[in-house]
């Protein structure tokens, strides 16, 4: 609209926002259900905030970390946990190479790096089998890398966390460290819906788009209305965006290249306390563990400290053992394992609300696509360009901090200025 051009939003659910989605727990407090964080480095969601109006403030990280492994509960300081020295030493000497591979990888073209075949056929899971000589430095990583991308480091490529890591700035300790070290007063939601709020009757909700037809325009089809336009924009997760009904059909290499980007999955936890308790014990929040459901909590109260909220997080394998149970059984294991954590307290929260992302139909996974072995040598450089009219933008096309909220900005500007110059 700025450019002067009309323009319509199509979105499917009844709220706009997608996977930022936040609960309000009192007036300016939210907890977050979706993507929350941003870091150093994200200047566009950042921002985009100020833009807004929507202040941030940091993730509190006060006090004693914990590590739970083997059965033992230890606390510590700083960002790495006291795992055995050996153990240390072997993660130190995995983070330095792989960033060091990462420096030869271009975000946006990674098939281009000399390695990219090399790095692309074999999982991350397999080169940590083979370079991290100790388990506790293999389950630490294998737990970052599932941090990352809700997913089991044996079913990702390598080529695609060094182009991750490449595109972050180059260190995988931004990727599970400072990315996730900034919040948003009243949650990241409110981005979206302020942007709507200029946009007005321009959005309309409740419009799951179900075909499109490519011709001398495009025609987009919900099941209740058609709309014609110039140019489309589609920005829903890669896997959704290819049970859409396309007519004629996408060029194969795109159409293979959605069937072979699937998402990870992932539970995400919201338990609230009436105070932060775990505050009184000089505890931060944080913990790193080695036993499920839940390996990874931070502290996730609003700035004032009240309510206490903590926030955990089941990811790949652990969160899929829970499709198809009841929701009681989510919360008894998420708060048995806080209570592993943090005593007695932590199973009596005052609420509690989760979210399994692959039951949402607009979404169906977490935190975002990625890439099996094989797949961005073979088919990556013939889907990078827009279909005719039809353009794809979001959080997991974006090469520069893909799967943040960061990227999925980046994206969309480069998806408008495709879109803006074809009307020229």
């Amino acid at each position: 609209m700025g450019a002067g051009r009309s323009v319509l939003v199509l979105e499917a659910r009844h709220r706009v926002g997608g996977r930022n989605f936040d609960r309000a727990l009192a007036p300016g407090a939210v907890v977050e259900l979706g993507g929350q964080w941003a870091g150093p480095g994200q200047d566009r969601v950042l921002g985009l905030a100020r833009e807004l109006g929507v202040a941030t403030f940091p993730t509190y990280a006060s006090g004693n970390n914990l590590y739970y492994r083997s059965g033992r509960l230890l606390t510590y300081s700083g960002d790495v946990p006291p795992a055995a020295p050996a153990s240390l030493g072997d993660l130190e000497t995995a983070i330095l190479a792989l960033n060091g591979m990462a420096r030869s990888v271009t975000p946006d073209r990674p098939w281009t790096a000399a390695q990219a075949a090399n790095w692309d056929q074999q999982t991350i899971g397999a080169w940590i089998g083979e370079h991290i000589p100790t388990a506790e430095a293999r389950t630490l990583m294998e737990l970052a890398v599932a941090s990352v991308y809700g997913e089991q480091a044996a079913e990702i490529s390598l080529l695609d966390l060094l182009s991750a890591i490449s595109g972050a700035g180059g260190d995988i300790n931004t990727l599970i460290g400072s990315a996730q070290s900034i919040r948003f007063l009243g949650g990241p939601q409110q981005l979206s819906i302020r942007l709507a709020r200029k946009l007005g009757t321009a959005v309309r909700l409740g419009m799951p788009v179900t075909a499109i037809d490519r011709g001398s325009r495009v025609t987009v089809h919900t099941p209740s209305q058609s709309f014609s336009a110039r140019h489309a924009i589609l920005t829903l997760p890669k896997p959704l965006i290819g049970r859409i009904a396309y007519s004629p059909p996408l060029p194969p290499a795109h159409d293979q290249l959605l069937q072979r980007q699937p998402m990870g999955s992932v539970v995400k936890v919201n338990a609230v306390y009436p105070r932060p308790f775990w505050r009184d014990r000089g505890l931060s929040g944080a913990v790193t563990s080695d036993t499920g459901p839940i390996r990874i909590t931070y502290d996730n109260s609003p700035p004032g400290g009240r309510p206490g909220v903590l926030v955990g997080f089941m990811e790949g394998n652990d969160s899929r053992a829970f499709y198809g149970a009841s929701a009681a059984a989510r919360r008894r294991a998420a708060l048995a394992c806080f209570a592993r954590y943090f005593g007695r307290t932590a199973a009596h929260p005052s609420a509690y609300v989760d979210l399994a992302w692959a039951e949402e139909p607009y979404t169906r996974g977490a935190y975002g696509s990625f890439n099996p072995p094989g797949v961005l040598t073979a088919l990556a450089d013939a889907a990078v360009q827009p279909v005719g009219q039809l353009h794809f933008a979001g959080a997991d096309f974006s090469p520069l901090w893909s799967g943040y909220m960061d990227g999925a900005i980046r994206s969309g500007e480069r998806a408008a200025h495709e879109a803006l110059a074809g009307l020229a």
